[in-house]
């Protein structure tokens, strides 16, 4: 269950979100299992960010900081994705199926599974599969 304070702050503007973050660099905002469908987060700080089966559903993350957030389980579907930032990523089972402008360089430094569903053209990074073959 999402942090009611976190969920607040990040739903009241992406400017005082950013700002927050900027205050409090050490907390993992903890957004997990949030209804985040078709959220404006254009540029948004989610670095660290628990996003755990959050519903991500068309939003809008155009140029959002994504690194090193846990989207395990999350729904992706539909989502605006230019310039995220995805860099040690966890997409294990995220479902990221129709996300409009996911490229292969953003999922190279991600983490992903056999349950992580990609677009159709978009190829399962190596290092995926070497990873998988690795447990």
């Amino acid at each position: 269950m999402a942090n009611p304070e976190h969920l607040a702050v990040l739903c009241a503007d992406v400017d005082e979100w950013n700002s927050w973050r900027s205050l409090n660099p050490d907390v993992s905002a903890d957004l997990t299992g949030a209804d985040l469908r078709g959220a404006k987060l254009v540029m948004a700080d989610m670095t660290h960010a628990i996003l755990r089966a959050a519903d991500l559903s068309l939003a809008d993350l155009t140029a959002a900081d994504l690194r090193w957030a846990d989207l395990r389980g999350a729904n992706l579907a539909g989502a605006r994705l230019i310039g995220t930032d995805f860099t040690g990523a966890d997409l294990r089972g995220t479902d990221l199926r129709t996300a409009e402008d996911l490229t292969e360089e953003q999922l190279e430094e991600t983490l992903g599974d056999e349950e992580t569903v990609l677009p159709d053209d978009t190829p399962r990074p190596l290092r995926w599969r070497s990873e998988l073959g690795a447990r």
